[in-house]
């Protein structure tokens, strides 16, 4: 959700995701093992319960407290402030079933579980290169943090921004007012009416009061507070964020800074600061005239570059991944068999039900409003079985396409974008239509973008499965030399496979790759054709080796994010 970074930022945004992406798998299964163990232990708290026995002893809930401790030490490694949150409040959870045992029944290890979806897909969001925030997960941390029975279950603490001190410039002409019983005056009353109805008069009031407190200030950090917290107010005041209980409760919090400020205390905590401006980030200000206190606040802070977040509405976590996964195998199970009826192969008709009949239920319940297309899928294949003959080339054409758009669909399933349900909706009208004996419409220009991205992927798939079959190759002919320096013969064809891999990712645009290339090359022949002192040997097999490294770290890149 950040602006183009530049090339160090995109560099290290490169770096993380992959190594989130060779973490992954690991961290999904300590998830699932820590489920298990939450799990295990409520049936068997159960059976204890019903038989009138001693209740289990607590040790499959260490197990998963372990699981989630150590999957939060990597997610800490890698710098993921708000998965790793996450991931601190399941582990508070289980310390809260820890000790109260009582409490670890099925309905708990439910809440774990949603937890741990939510958090593996937008983990693989992040992967996959989609703008994602895990503000998105709050639906999720709400519910283990009330399980954990924690003080606090704020958005913002899945928030990630480092705070400082800045001080807004330029932003309010509003008149010095004092700390003092007529301003408290001021205050009390319009906070009330803020919390009880969220009335934007009253937050105009604050708005101003504040501003006003912030052009009286002497000292430089009361006086950013204070703006920053008349800024908070502007949000409210043209409705550009929601007065739920979190606004309210910061906006009580702000009264209570009042009055420790009044005292001559200067300690503003840095908590209910980064409140305040992930509040003001949340305000997609579009005229800065309408609050130019507000304006200058995301201006200082660079707060334009987060998008607003619905973070009351569940965003991941809607489905297991197990059964995406299963959906994603059932796609590649239809695409062979269709393509083979379609060939002509009769034989296999008989088989193709099943396989769509599985894909078709997937789909339903992944994705609700697709059920539509999934119908009409079903019906047409039947039909096809029935016929006992290949489909006519329309019908295949069509039954394809569908099945391609449900492959793409799969790769980075979001169940919220209202693109899904309007363009199975259309493919079903498309596919009822040619079932029906009508002619096909022309493909719409999503279609064609459709085939032309799935074009590009399976030659990019194609491109790294042939480099990091020939960097293996590679590997394979310098490690030999390397055990036996003084035999340069197994560096024979090294220079012409170094020099092929140039080409082809020149040909990608990856010139820094080729760069190194080039060098590796010239090393290797100069080590063929010139003999290599002990000393200089290690420093060229050292350079050697780090390159090797960094090119298969590179194609591993090329397949989570070719466009990064």
């Amino acid at each position: 959700m950040q602006t183009s970074p530049d090339a160090g930022a995109s560099q290290q945004a490169t770096e993380d995701v992959a190594q989130l992406a060779w973490v992954l798998d690991e961290l999904r299964t300590s998830l699932q093992t820590a489920v298990r163990s939450l799990r295990r232990h409520a049936r068997e708290a159960e059976e204890a319960r019903a038989a009138g026995t001693d209740a289990p002893d607590g040790s499959q809930l260490r197990i998963a407290r372990t699981q989630l401790h150590q999957s939060l030490g990597v997610l800490s490694m890698l710098d993921l402030v708000g998965p790793a949150q996450m991931l601190r409040a399941m582990e508070g959870a289980t310390d809260k079933l820890i000790a109260s045992p009582e409490l670890a029944v099925a309905e708990s290890a439910d809440k774990v579980e949603r937890a741990g979806f939510a958090l593996v897909e937008y983990l693989e969001a992040v992967i996959a290169g989609r703008s994602a925030s895990a503000v998105a997960l709050f639906p999720q941390y709400a519910e283990v943090q009330k399980l954990a029975t924690a003080e606090r279950a704020h958005p913002a603490d899945l928030w990630s921004y480092r705070w400082r001190w800045l001080d807004p410039r330029g932003a309010s002409a509003a008149q010095p007012l004092p700390y003092s019983a007529d301003t408290k005056a001021k205050i009390d009353p319009a906070l009330l009416s803020l919390i009880r109805t969220g009335d934007k008069g009253a937050a105009k009031t604050l708005a101003e009061v504040f501003a006003s407190l912030a052009a009286g200030q002497t000292s430089a950090r009361p006086r950013v507070f204070w703006k920053i917290a008349a800024a908070f107010m502007d949000t409210m005041r043209l409705e550009l964020v929601p007065v739920d209980l979190h606004v309210k409760r910061v906006a009580s919090k702000v009264l209570a800074q009042y009055g420790v400020l009044a005292k001559g205390e200067t300690d503003i905590p840095e908590r209910l600061l980064l409140d305040l401006l992930f509040f003001c980030a949340q305000a997609a200000l579009q005229d800065a005239s309408d609050a130019p206190l507000l304006a200058a606040v995301r201006q200082s802070y660079g707060l334009a570059r987060f998008t607003p977040i619905h973070y009351a509405k569940v965003q991941f976590g809607l489905f297991d991944p197990a059964l995406l996964a299963q959906a994603r195998k059932r796609v590649a199970s239809v695409k062979d068999i269709w393509s083979a009826v379609s060939g002509g192969e009769t034989s296999k008709l008989k088989g193709i039900a099943e396989p769509f009949g599985a894909l078709c239920e997937a789909l339903v319940k992944l994705h609700p409003p697709s059920a539509p297309l999934a119908t009409v899928l079903a019906e047409t294949v039947e039909a096809t079985v029935r016929s006992g003959q290949a489909p006519q080339a329309e019908l295949a054409m069509e039954v394809a396409t569908s099945v391609l758009y449900l492959e793409a669909a799969f790769e980075d399933l979001d169940p919220t974008d209202v693109q899904l349900a309007e363009r199975t909706g259309r493919l079903a009208e498309r596919l009822s239509l040619v079932a029906k004996g009508g002619a096909a419409p022309p493909l719409e220009s999503w279609m064609e973008d459709l085939f032309r991205r799935v074009s590009d992927r399976q030659t990019m798939g194609s491109v790294v499965g042939e480099m990091r079959a020939s960097l293996a190759t590679l590997e394979r002919s310098l490690d030999q030399f390397f055990r036996k320096p003084d035999d340069s013969s197994v560096l024979r064809d090294v220079p012409q496979q170094l020099s092929h891999m140039k080409g082809v990712l020149s040909v990608l645009g990856l010139d820094q790759a080729g760069r190194a290339l080039t060098r590796m090359r010239d090393s290797v022949e100069q080590i063929i054709t010139a003999p290599v002192e002990a000393g200089a040997a290690s420093g060229t097999f050292e350079m050697l080796a780090g390159n090797l490294g960094a090119l298969g770290f590179m194609f591993d890149m090329l397949s989570y994010q070719p466009a990064l």
